[in-house]
């Protein structure tokens, strides 16, 4: 019984010894914020682990021995800015942090790994903005006597930042920590530069110097998915859209040079550029980045899903074929793609029970009456045929569409229809050319 008990006592002490503890102090304490959730970084993704509730603005999570290293990030409210990330090596960490302004705020009270690193962001953070101030104010000073004072201040800030660099690296000398450290380090020039232009050569050409695209530990942060959007969005800019278009395909071109034979690295890169022009709607770019790389990809690294949902998001954009649909009319089946009437059309969603619909669309009818050139596809949601029968008579020189169900038809749900009116511009082929918020936007696009 003794040795059975014996064994039992161990059995619950290694237990216990296999896990460590996440704890976080939010001062002051925010009564709306009563849950915290805990994530492991996985390049461009988060994946959930666990979720714990919020005690006068205490928290705490017990994580398992076997829990892999690296980057989590810790979620307290669904919005961007309510997030902490650190990382985890097989040791406690407890944290406090303001949940108002956590980046500004937030302390790690145990973790060598955290405290280290957090002293570099802290150190190096306010050199870099340092240095970066005095670059661009040199572009404009024509003084010879503030160009040299620029000049001497730079040289030592940029000795004093290196130092910094050099002396945290060596502090976190067998740390995971340095992964991080060492790829957060900024390219600087010895010396001011004269133009923006070669500024911006500069920061091109330098932008990865520090970042080993082969490090597995960088891979499952979000260090190498944030550079290389920092490097495709914003410093490969125009405000010619065509060159625009042109910058983003050699920087994609140039950033999946870089990653040689990582195929889930190549995957992992290219989802996060694709959602990232879905969310803004840029299908040529979406089309170039799914043709040129994603589907050239191993089937085994591909995601379907991630793919689905990033066509799905884009499918009523600028540039996108307009989803067919078809409707009965008089005992006929009619379809938006074979209508053949105009070079341009204009295609709205609206309803008789919508107040402000009622005043639109028949100014929209007035306006539109007498340009042969511009047809018009109305669809009216709505719940029976009374109020679409009235403006059916009304709309003579439209194609009135019946949406019956409202805002369960199919119509309206293919074309994500959430208000009305909903505007539309179409070419001849069918191609979406325009999105209007209101009239006045529809006429203005007209000229008028």
């Amino acid at each position: 019984m003794l040795k059975k008990l014996t064994i039992i006592l161990f059995f619950i002490a290694t237990i216990g010894q296999s896990q460590h503890t996440i704890k976080g102090t939010m001062s002051p304490v925010d009564a709306d914020v009563t849950w915290v959730a805990l994530y492991k970084i996985q390049g461009s993704k988060q994946n959930y682990v666990q979720n714990v509730p919020i005690n006068n603005g205490v928290f705490e999570f017990k994580i398992p021995e076997n829990a892999s290293e690296g980057m989590y990030r810790l979620r307290y409210k669904m919005d961007n800015n309510s997030i902490v990330d650190f990382i985890y090596n097989n040791e406690d960490v407890e944290l406090k942090f303001d949940p108002n302004k956590s980046i500004e705020t937030l302390q790690f009270l145990t973790s060598e790994e955290n405290i280290v690193y957090e002293d570099f962001l802290t150190k190096t953070y306010a050199l870099q903005e340092q240095l970066d101030s005095l670059q661009y104010s040199y572009f404009n000073l024509t003084n010879a006597n503030e160009r040299l004072n620029s000049e001497e201040l730079y040289k030592s800030t940029l000795v004093t930042y290196q130092k910094i660099q050099q002396e945290i690296e060596t502090k976190a000398a067998n740390k995971l920590a340095l992964h991080y450290i060492k790829a957060s380090r900024k390219y600087y020039n010895n010396a001011l530069i004269e133009s923006p232009q070669e500024y911006l050569n500069s920061l091109k050409s330098h932008f990865f110097d520090y970042i080993d695209f082969e490090d597995a530990y960088l891979q499952h942060s979000a260090i190498i998915s944030e550079s290389v959007l920092n490097y495709v969005l914003y410093l490969n800019v125009s405000d010619d859209s065509a060159v625009q278009s042109v910058l983003h395909k050699n920087a994609i071109n140039e950033v999946m040079a870089k990653i040689t034979e990582n195929e889930s690295l190549k995957a992992a890169t290219l989802t996060t550029l694709l959602y990232s022009f879905a969310q803004d709607e840029n299908v040529e770019i979406v089309d170039f980045l799914i043709a040129d790389f994603y589907n050239k990809l191993p089937e085994s690294v591909k995601n379907e899903k991630d793919i689905e949902n990033i066509l799905k998001s884009v499918k009523l954009a600028i540039g996108k074929k307009a989803p067919n649909f078809t409707w009965e009319e008089k005992g006929t089946t009619k379809s938006l793609y074979a209508i053949d009437k105009a070079k341009t059309y204009v295609l709205v969603f609206w309803s008789t029970s919508c107040s402000h619909c009622v005043v639109e669309v028949p100014d929209l009818y007035e306006y539109l009456k007498d340009k042969s050139n511009i047809h018009v596809i109305d669809v009216a949601l709505e719940k029976d045929t009374l109020g679409f029968d009235v403006y059916n008579e009304k709309f003579k020189n439209w194609t009135n569409v019946f949406g019956e169900g409202k805002w369960e038809n199919a119509i309206a749900k293919d074309y994500e229809i959430v208000s009305t009116p909903t505007y539309f511009i179409l070419d001849a082929n069918k191609n979406i050319i325009a999105k209007p918020d209101y009239i006045t936007d529809v006429k203005a696009y007209f000229g008028n």
